[in-house]
């Protein structure tokens, strides 16, 4: 009995599941090697309708929830994680809009990210200013008749080919996020594509904001730091429950591809197989990956059934969904020797990329502390 997922999502799974086999997955080698970039990659998903899954129908999406997009999440990541990531950083600016954004701007922007019109990227993160929202040195002055910004964002994902950035800024001695038009004509300076071991199929670069005009209408709504501090919480949770069903989607193919390796290697006259060293890593990868499928769209689920509890099971799932993808990659690179060790196994990128989602979208560390503060203590 599958006590998540309806006989409707079940489909929707499949159809995922295909389109990602026949789409994505034979470019994942180009994408990881950046021979092919995510931008085409992310018009791969906007042709197929992928972009605007939580986007509300009035506005072109296809209406679904959370779950549906840790379903697509987690089959992207079987065959590119970076990609996951990217569509984490996209959503996290729908999911601004839809909850946040006032009429104006749901009608202006949610039609165009469905489409893929345009790419979101989310720009919260400074040099000095990771988790620590108050520490932000990016500016913005102005008044109802507009607003200017200045700054310098971070690993901003996306960013190179972003359409629309949501860009979190000082004003005065509040906080206050922005939807700022990423065109040339924007005063916003595009950094390269940062090198990074993992998730290379996510463009991450910085953008530095010389006098950024933006239009009075382009702020959000909020009446305190207080409030805007829980704007920010509100998306990443969300993107932290995708980069969880990311790293499920690593660990799943992770141990794939280990079972059928421990099948067919042979050592001393047998397959790997049949060794119990051999046989207890796949039981207990088996185990932890289910384990946190579940506990990933537990969270999922909360997030319009139960959004009281989103933050406290959206951290939940980014701790141990993490852990699970970087563990369990890493048994599989043993199974595997020293082929596990070479850029042609499959497994190597999955251990690069498995390290990575413990940091993207908030750190283990910071997890921690959220699920502390769930309790009260």
């Amino acid at each position: 009995m599958n006590t998540f997922l309806s006989s409707g999502q079940l489909a929707l799974q499949e159809q995922y599941l295909k389109f990602v086999a026949e789409q994505i997955a034979p470019l994942a080698m180009a994408l990881d090697t950046e021979q092919v970039s995510s931008k085409e990659a992310m018009t791969l998903l906007a042709k197929g309708g992928y972009l605007g899954l939580t986007v509300p129908r009035e506005y072109g999406g296809q209406g679904l929830g959370a779950l549906e997009l840790v379903l697509f999440a987690e089959a992207l990541a079987s065959a590119s994680a970076g990609l996951a990531l990217a569509l984490a950083s996209h959503y996290s600016v729908i999911e601004l809009i839809n909850k946040f954004g006032s009429d104006t701007q749901k009608s202006r922007y949610l039609s165009q990210m469905a489409s893929g019109d345009l790419i979101g990227a989310q720009a919260f993160g400074e040099e000095m200013a990771g988790s620590d929202y108050k520490a932000v040195q990016t500016t913005a002055s102005g008044d109802s008749s507009g607003w200017i910004l200045s700054g310098e964002k971070t690993w901003v994902v996306n960013g190179q080919m972003a359409g629309l950035v949501a860009v979190l800024a000082k004003s005065g001695s509040d906080l206050a996020i922005f939807l700022v038009d990423g065109t040339p004509s924007s005063n916003i300076v595009v950094g390269p594509n940062k090198a990074k071991f993992g998730l290379r199929s996510a463009a991450t670069c910085d953008l530095t904001f010389k006098d950024c005009k933006v239009s009075a209408e382009n702020k959000l709504a909020s009446a305190s730091t207080a409030e805007v501090e829980g704007q920010v919480d509100a998306v990443l949770n969300l993107s932290k429950t995708v980069v969880a069903a990311a790293a499920v989607g690593i660990a799943e193919e992770a141990l794939k591809f280990s079972a059928e390796h421990a099948r067919t290697r042979e050592q001393f006259g047998q397959p790997i197989s049949k060794f119990q060293g051999i046989q207890w890593k796949l039981a207990d990868h088996s185990v932890e990956s289910q384990a946190a499928r579940l506990l990933t769209y537990r969270a999922a689920w909360s997030h319009g059934e139960e959004p009281g509890d989103f933050r406290k099971f959206a951290a939940m799932a980014k701790l141990f969904a993490t852990k699970v993808a970087r563990v369990h990659s890493g048994e599989a690179v043993q199974i595997f020797g020293m082929l596990g060790a070479s850029p042609d196994s499959p497994v190597e990128r999955l251990f690069r990329d498995g390290k990575l989602t413990e940091v993207f979208e908030g750190t283990s560390e910071l997890q921690k502390v959220v699920l502390k503060e769930e309790l009260g203590v």
